[in-house]
């Protein structure tokens, strides 16, 4: 549900292993109907999938009698698709959100409480994880750009599509502690907004050792308001979540040096929100950013690169198209580092 980018290419891929819908925008729907659909991986392997080899749908009514819905949709727009897919939805049925932020799981539970009252008949909601980008590299083709696995939440009921996933080809690493990823994949996600305030590509940003400042002193105030909240961020990388900043803030040739075997990306990779940008779209920035704040605010910590990087980016939505492009410098300036 929600088959943008990362939708589709997690759907392209199961097809090989399950009875596949993908319920999209009419001209993605349209486009795939005609042409079917190519996902690659970072390594380069390919996989053609036919239209037929598809449900191909644009009404939430097409996830009637799923197994499981995996939601990918925007953050932004995760009330309005629960209230679409609710009707549709059975006490048996599984809800795996493969969202951005720290409070999906929870807040889909709760949009689903006025359809099922009683929670012991609500469907299961559970907490997955995307930790690669994707991009549209075709009308119908999907590549993912940078290095990573889907993880979803440890439960009995999740093993059926985990095994139909890695029958696909599409490895999915379960985990009990959901939480702990989550808090660690938003660390990654901060430089989500440095991308797009920039407009670089992320290889290109990621050399930029100022950008890679903002980024750690970003990360530095959300590990902070970890240790306050007692979570210790899973390791989606060789190092520890801890030891991030530190190598951000290292010169680029021993960043690049150290990142080059746990940090693959592609030279088309940019961040989701650069596109929002680009596109005239409201950002996640209230999930990424913005909710380090929040949080911060609630519980005594200090996050004053993460308020300054909310501004700009809310101004940049507020520009369109013309908004400012930075060069890492003058973001390092702007955030006062």
């Amino acid at each position: 549900m929600g088959a943008g980018s990362v939708g589709t290419y997690i759907g392209g891929w199961l097809a090989a292993g399950a009875d596949v819908t993908l319920v999209g925008r009419p001209h993605l729907v349209d486009a795939i109907e005609r042409d079917g659909l190519t996902v690659t991986d970072l390594r380069g392997r390919t996989r053609v999938v036919r239209p037929d080899a598809l449900t191909l749908a644009t009404e939430a009514s097409a996830t009637v009698g799923a197994d499981i819905v995996l939601l990918t949709t925007k953050t932004l727009d995760l009330q309005a698709a629960v209230a679409q897919i609710a009707p549709y939805l059975g006490h048996d049925s599984i809800v795996l959100s493969f969202q951005n932020g720290l409070r999906n799981a929870s807040a889909i539970d709760e949009a689903l409480a006025g359809a099922f009252p009683s929670r012991a008949s609500r469907p299961l909601v559970l907490s997955g994880m995307v930790p690669f980008n994707v991009v549209r590299s075709g009308e119908t083709h999907w590549t993912q750009t940078t290095s990573g696995h889907l993880v979803a939440k440890d439960h009995p009921r999740v093993d059926p599509f985990v095994k139909a996933a890695h029958g696909a080809g599409l490895r999915v690493d379960v985990e009990p502690d959901m939480r702990a990823v989550l808090y660690a994949k938003l660390l990654l996600n901060l430089n989500n907004a440095i991308n797009a305030l920039t407009g670089l590509p992320l290889a290109v940003e990621l050399r930029d050792r100022d950008c890679r400042v903002v980024l750690a002193a970003c990360q530095d105030e959300a590990l902070a308001l970890a240790r306050r909240l007692g979570i210790t961020p899973s390791r989606l990388t060789p190092l520890p979540a801890s030891a991030m900043p530190r190598l951000l803030r290292t010169p680029t040739p021993v960043f690049a040096n150290v990142a080059r075997a746990s940090l693959k990306v592609a030279p088309t990779a940019r961040s989701s929100m650069a596109d929002d940008l680009d596109a005239g779209r409201a950002t996640e920035i209230d999930e990424l950013q913005g909710i380090v704040v929040q949080l911060g605010a609630d519980h005594g910590s200090s996050t004053p690169v993460c308020v300054r990087i909310v501004e700009l980016v809310r101004e940049a939505e507020a520009a369109g198209p013309d908004r400012h492009r930075w060069t890492g410098a003058q973001l390092r300036r702007a955030v006062g580092l």
